[in-house]
């Protein structure tokens, strides 16, 4: 765990998924008890999330199980890393409807004062690890942790996103006049910045497929 990179990206990635997991069923749980759109909205982001991380471990389990080598399972990585770009980019447009409910005040909030600190913490936490993941696999050649990393940079994204909402609505009282035109430029600047990061993926994505078939 401690001296090899890429299984710690892996391990961490895996309880990822299961956490992933369960804040799925409990959004779909208040979709369907509550009738909340923003919730069946989210769930289906998260689905989403657990569909690409799911299909990047189960790659890397059959390329081991293959007994491939290193040269093999990165050329399978590399094979398979267009799609989970394409995934990520579908992703990204999945997120369009949660977020623009949050701006338009459809998200049900009622924290008091110290959970939303304690998000914000934890969020701010959350930012700063994934960032500096994120940079440090940029010259890593493994796809598969390249394409962990993002999803978990993106994420961490979103959890700005949400956490903007919720000191929004807890501190301010809602997005009144000028809250809610910073608040929607914030979290177009935030979703296009996603989207950005998704549109150089895939690129990178379209360029390791050419230099294989040369």
């Amino acid at each position: 765990m401690k001296s090899d990179y890429v299984f710690r990206t892996f391990v961490f990635s895996a309880l990822s998924f299961f956490v992933t997991v369960a804040y799925t069923a409990y959004n779909v749980f208040l979709a369907v008890a509550y009738k909340s759109s923003f919730n069946l909205g989210i769930s289906v982001y998260y689905a989403l999330l657990l569909c690409i991380r799911s299909y990047v471990i189960s790659a890397e389990v059959k390329f081991n199980k293959a007994g491939y080598d290193d040269v093999q399972k990165e050329r399978g990585r590399k094979k398979l890393f267009f799609i989970q770009s394409i995934l990520l980019l579908v992703i990204d447009l999945a997120l369009i409807a949660p977020v623009s409910m949050m701006v338009l005040q459809q998200k049900e909030v009622d924290y008091s004062e110290i959970p939303a600190i304690m998000m914000a913490a934890f969020t701010v936490y959350k930012i700063v690890t994934a960032t500096i993941n994120f940079i440090k696999t940029r010259k890593l050649n493994n796809s598969s942790v390249k394409i962990l990393r993002n999803i978990n940079f993106v994420d961490a994204l979103v959890s700005v996103l949400s956490l903007q909402y919720i000191l929004i609505m807890t501190f301010n009282g809602g997005t009144l006049s000028d809250m809610l035109a910073l608040c929607a430029l914030s979290t177009f600047a935030i979703w296009a910045f996603i989207v950005v990061i998704s549109v150089i993926t895939l690129i990178n994505a379209v360029r390791g497929l050419k230099r294989e078939s040369v």
